[in-house]
């Protein structure tokens, strides 16, 4: 016993939708074999170059973070100095090592033009150096301190 329907159509669409796998493989949808190694190609390349910047990154993070502490050496070096009384500000240079930075603190008068009592000044610099891929670094602090009105 055979049924008949009137639409065959919908027959044939069921038939026709479904595909083996082996004629997936060999329909042009694919990729072939030079478009793989294409892309490949390019993607190695791009992997190459963000190796390559990674290292400068990390350079350019470490010269902000040297300057970053030594910055701070020289401002905690200014405000412990003008902590103190203003007889032990002597004229002169001294040097403090710290590896990996030399610190040179140096306090003089300054000369200011205009200035009618140049003597109650004190100018302190804190000079902080460091060696860094291969060259000297240093920041360099500077203030003015004026003698105390109490003070000699």
């Amino acid at each position: 016993m055979r049924l008949e329907t009137g639409d065959s159509n919908i027959k044939k669409s069921r038939v026709s939708g479904l595909r083996s796998p082996v004629s997936g493989l060999l329909s042009g949808s694919g990729f072939s074999l030079v478009e793989i190694i294409v892309a490949i190609s390019i993607l190695s390349i791009g992997l190459v170059g963000a190796i390559r910047v990674f290292p400068v990154g990390l350079r350019a993070s470490h010269r902000a973070e040297m300057v970053s502490r030594s910055t701070l050496i020289a401002e905690r070096t200014l405000e412990s100095l003008k902590l103190s009384a203003w007889e032990d500000l002597v004229p002169g240079e001294t040097t403090d090592q710290d590896a990996p930075f030399d610190m040179v603190v140096t306090i003089d008068q300054p000369e200011l033009d205009g200035l009618t009592d140049a003597t109650r000044l004190k100018r302190l610099s804190v000079t902080v150096n460091w060696v860094q891929d291969g060259r000297v670094r240093s920041v360099t602090a500077v203030t003015l301190f004026n003698q105390p009105a109490s003070s000699g």
